[in-house]
């Protein structure tokens, strides 16, 4: 049962962020705090409902690349075509988290500031190279959603701004990306281990690589010594191995009830073959076929052996 809070739905921005500034938890689809108040986890006397706001609503896809107000819903997100040929990463992200109806509910913004290490959306945002666009009295800034996290569940966010929208740039047709979501089971479940990358290829040669990990420490991170090691060089297995090696050992993730520390490191290094691989196939594919699945397959330097699955599955 959900505890006695005083409910403010504002339609004035302004008057929403004094109100976040004076301590109201802000709600969007209310997936994660209303189901943790109900639980005992979190209380808040006011509760700031956003989805009256017009700055937070709405989304496009201009030449420069996708507008996302804060209030866009994964379920948005899984059933664009036009972001699923573009940012195929991030439709895979948004297309696992939870249930169905909860990704009619649930909403890009409240992925990013529920700050779950283990946030669908939020590896694919990454390497997509998103920026946060925080709103507040003093105007519009934005920040680069990696700088965006500061800590465990912190933000570079005043007390009186709030999350607006986030702004991806509008991807090359050399560019391909990839998401891969490790669970215990193939059903509604959090991530053990996730992995997105981003690459672009120019003949043969891998450019602007980028590569993040989730659950692999107390914030979503870029591994920055995975991408250093990818950078101009030509496609290889070997090359992805190394560059699964680097991003293990720059992951830091902690044991817990769902998974040891060191099988999820063992993750990291066999997930991130997998979708660099998977990101490099795309990138090769001319723009019309890019929203295609791929067939999935084992890699060299993976544990396992043979099986096809297909990587929507």
């Amino acid at each position: 049962m959900l505890p006695n809070f005083e409910y403010h739905a504002p339609t004035d921005i302004l008057e929403a962020c004094a109100l976040k500034a004076a301590g109201a938890k802000p709600v969007a689809g209310g997936t994660d705090v209303y189901v943790n108040m109900h639980g005992g986890k979190e209380r808040a006397a006011e509760v700031l409902d956003l989805k009256g706001l017009k700055e937070l609503q709405g989304q496009r896809l201009t030449p420069e690349g996708l507008d996302l107000g804060a209030l866009t819903t994964h379920r948005h997100i899984e059933e664009w075509e036009a972001v699923r040929g573009r940012y195929y990463a991030l439709y895979q992200g948004c297309s696992q988290v939870g249930s169905v109806q909860i990704r009619y509910r649930g909403t890009l913004g409240g992925n990013i500031m529920n700050g779950a290490p283990s946030a669908d959306s939020v590896g694919p945002l990454l390497v997509h190279g998103a920026e946060a666009v925080a709103l507040g009295p003093a105007g519009e800034r934005r920040v680069p959603l990696e700088r965006f996290y500061t800590g465990f569940k912190k933000f570079d966010l005043l007390p009186e701004e709030l999350l607006a929208r986030i702004f991806v740039p509008l991807p090359p047709d050399n560019a391909g990306s990839a998401y891969y979501k490790y669970t215990r089971r193939n059903a509604m479940d959090l991530a053990l281990m996730g992995v997105s990358a981003y690459v672009e290829l120019r003949e043969g040669l891998l450019e602007n690589v980028r590569v993040a990990l989730t659950t692999a420490g107390p914030t979503p991170m870029r591994s920055h010594a995975a991408e250093a090691s990818l950078e101009g060089r030509a496609v290889s297995d070997e090359v992805i191995i190394r560059a699964a090696e680097a991003a293990a050992a720059e992951g830091k993730p902690r044991s817990s009830w769902r998974s040891s520390a060191e099988f999820r490191t063992r993750l990291i290094h066999d997930v991130t073959i997998q979708v660099l691989h998977g990101a490099v196939r795309r990138a090769s594919l001319p723009p019309e076929r890019k929203a295609e699945a791929i067939p999935q397959r084992l890699y060299p330097g993976q544990i396992g052996r043979g099986g096809r699955v297909d990587e929507n599955s």
